[in-house]
């Protein structure tokens, strides 16, 4: 039997902190912000380690849906690709659709603090949660990941960058803000420590390998669509010209407290039904009744449940790529492009959005073979 091509595709390595600036973007403390570039990359574990310090009086109540995942509004993953000669921006999310995203697929949770979080006068609740960010296909064969790791040493520049939130995206309205603070301290300021998870294989061992490549990033719907109440509601285009690998719909109430600029879900519902894909008028490809049906079909393949207000679609639920839906022949054809959108019932009230969240691979494995 040959041996495998790789020694692992997962060895971690401390890179730095990215401190909290609140309402700014922030990016690594290194070499021009940049993420190293010198190996292949399976993704980073980023851990946010902090102190939220209750104010005497007239503080909040409650943690918001999301809670303290939401205070990273956005995270971003770009850079120049030097053989395709553009830039690629191929991580954008929320961070809690990112903490979502690393339950659903390793189907486990991270170590967290505080167990439960305490809003009496004064109270300090020291913080901890961590997530990944993966670069490769999650729920499939470390032999089909292997062909879509970052190929960091192709870009410059490579950035990761954190849009902070702030104390206003992780609680319940209230007159006088908590303290976000160092963990353990009453000074200093949160930090999201980020590891990087590389993959080894000697000096040649990716040689004639160019690496797929998976985007990952998000589509708000607000408005009427989601407000008021309506049948049939084409509520948005999807991605055409790649493969879709998966969507995960959220719905909720958006908190209408946040500083301006962010985004967070206030609370967590199912408010559609009659969901369907179309490729094409009338021709579903997809096509549950309620969320529910797609929380099942998830389990069936990932062996955990998603909560209410979350619904996966996975093209890919078999662990099989290959799965994946092409939406590669929609963007021409004989009278143009083909529709792709998805449709529902809407039960509409005021303050509510549909997040969805795409896994999209734009570019295949290609693999050169040199004869001897």
């Amino acid at each position: 039997m040959r041996p495998i091509s790789y020694t692992t595709i997962q060895r971690p390595e401390f890179i730095a902190d990215v401190g909290y600036v609140a309402n700014q973007p922030a990016q690594l403390p290194t070499e021009g912000g940049n993420l190293p570039r010198d190996r292949y990359l399976f993704g980073l574990l980023v851990t946010v380690r902090g102190r939220a310090t209750m104010p005497a009086s007239g503080g909040p109540t409650a943690l918001l849906a999301d809670g303290p995942y939401q205070l990273i509004d956005r995270l971003i993953v770009e850079g120049y690709h030097n053989p395709r000669a553009q830039n690629e921006r191929f991580v954008d999310l929320r961070g809690a659709d990112l903490v979502r995203l690393t339950r659903l697929y390793a189907g486990v949770t991270f170590e967290e603090l505080p167990a439960s979080w305490s809003f009496s006068g004064s109270a300090t609740n020291d913080f901890m949660w961590s997530f990944l960010v993966p670069f490769v296909p999650l729920g499939v064969s470390p032999f089909e990941q292997l062909n879509y790791l970052l190929d960091a040493p192709n870009y410059n520049p490579l950035k990761l960058t954190i849009q902070w939130a702030d104390a206003a995206s992780m609680f319940n309205s209230y007159t006088n803000a908590p303290t976000l603070s160092a963990f353990g301290s009453a000074s200093g300021s949160p930090v999201a420590s980020v590891v990087g998870l590389f993959a080894l294989a000697g000096a040649h061992r990716f040689a004639g390998r160019s690496m797929g490549k998976v985007w990952r990033f998000f589509q708000d719907v607000s408005g009427s669509p989601m407000t008021t109440s309506a049948t049939n509601v084409r509520l948005q285009d999807l991605p055409k010209g790649h493969y879709l690998r998966s969507i995960i719909l959220k719905t909720g109430t958006v908190a209408t407290t946040v500083s301006a600029g962010n985004t967070a879900f206030a609370t967590l519902a199912d408010l559609l039904t009659n969901i369907r894909i179309f490729r094409g008028l009338n021709t579903p490809v997809q096509y549950v009744q309620r969320p529910q049906q797609l929380r099942d079909l998830f389990r069936l393949n990932h062996f955990i449940t998603p909560p209410t207000g979350l619904a996966p679609i996975d093209f890919a639920g078999d662990g099989v790529l290959s799965e994946a839906f092409s939406a590669r022949n929609l963007v021409a054809g004989p009278s143009g492009s083909t529709d792709f959108y998805l449709s529902a019932d809407v039960s509409g009230a005021a303050n509510q959005v549909l997040t969805l969240i795409y896994e999209e691979i734009r570019q295949l494995p290609v693999f050169a073979q040199v004869r001897r």
